[in-house]
């Protein structure tokens, strides 16, 4: 019977768009990487982490009775969509993936539920191990970048989660295929990366989106055309080269950037009004960093920083 449930559930989740699906034990051995990491500070002050530790750790304080973890990954644009100086991370350049996905994965709820499972779903938005899952679920390994890393696809993937109480069919991990590449830390305009690593205080993802704070000189320095987030470590990834055979991937629409967006000059962000920032970015993820730290960023980038951005490829 459970092998039934996966199967319907591989189905249902190809025919909502999702481009790979896997399946981990709830209860694998995690090791002490997210404690370590933590342990050190390199989480910044995103203090949510350290208070989420137990449940990332024991998948059975979020859902108890939980015997699975589907990840499932839903590929978002590999190639860049704007057309000025101002990069944002291609990630956020169409719509809230957190809204787009939500309702996919309560359909897959549905699904488990017909076979008698009980499930808690979760995109980015809640406790739960995501990448270590997906590693575990031989979608991919994590890179030295720290992201999960896919043969077909690299990382330019969503990464959802599904906690299950049914005791699905578990898939088997990868090795991990980085070899002795480092382009990513060699590329990395602040050096965050190090040993499979990113330090939160050193990334321009954390500071163009998470932080409260004013961004440290040194930063600030290294920001280039960095507008929101920061897609380096991506960029020069050789698993993230587009194949022959992989042109015509699927790309949901409403994970491209509009037009306006995309053609929309530096001068015009740093001149945003409130209005203006909320037609332009309702239902986008740039939404919730608000204007004043969006505008921050526009006026870190400088004419110089433009023709030496590090990130530009």
């Amino acid at each position: 019977m459970m092998h039934a449930a996966r199967q319907a559930l591989e189905y249902a989740a190809a025919q909502l768009g999702f481009s790979a699906l896997g399946i981990a034990p709830a209860h694998a051995d995690q090791g002490s990487y997210l404690s370590d990491w933590l342990a050190q500070g390199q989480h910044a002050d995103m203090e949510w982490m350290l208070r989420h530790l137990p449940a990332r750790l024991n998948p059975e304080l979020v859902l108890p009775g939980v015997r699975s973890v589907v990840i499932l990954t839903y590929d978002y644009p590999r190639t860049d969509s704007r057309k000025s100086p101002g990069t944002i991370a291609r990630y956020a350049q169409g719509e809230d993936y957190h809204k787009l996905l939500a309702h996919k994965l309560a359909d897959l709820d549905e699904t488990l539920s017909f076979y008698g499972g009980t499930q808690r779903c979760f995109t980015d938005s809640g406790p739960v191990s995501e990448r270590f899952f997906a590693a575990r679920a031989g979608l991919g390994w994590i890179g030295r970048n720290g992201l999960l890393i896919r043969p077909q696809g690299g990382s330019y993937c969503f990464l959802a989660g599904i906690l299950t109480t049914l005791e699905l069919p578990y898939d088997s991990p990868i090795p991990n295929r980085c070899g002795n590449c480092r382009r990513c830390e060699q590329a990395c305009p602040t050096k965050a990366l190090k040993n499979g690593a990113c330090d939160a205080r050193r990334c321009l993802s954390y500071w163009t989106i998470e932080a409260h704070n004013d961004m440290p000189p040194d930063i600030r320095a290294a920001q280039g055309e960095h507008l929101y987030g920061c897609d380096t470590c991506q960029e020069v990834c050789p698993w993230n080269r587009i194949r022959p055979h992989e042109k015509s991937r699927r790309i949901d629409p409403h994970l491209l950037m509009p037009a306006p967006l995309s053609s929309m000059q530096l001068q015009e962000f740093r001149s945003l009004t409130g209005s203006d920032f909320e037609h332009l970015f309702t239902g986008s993820p740039i939404r919730r960093i608000g204007l004043a730290h969006l505008s921050s960023n526009a006026e870190g980038i400088s004419p110089h920083k433009q023709s030496l951005s590090p990130g530009s490829t």
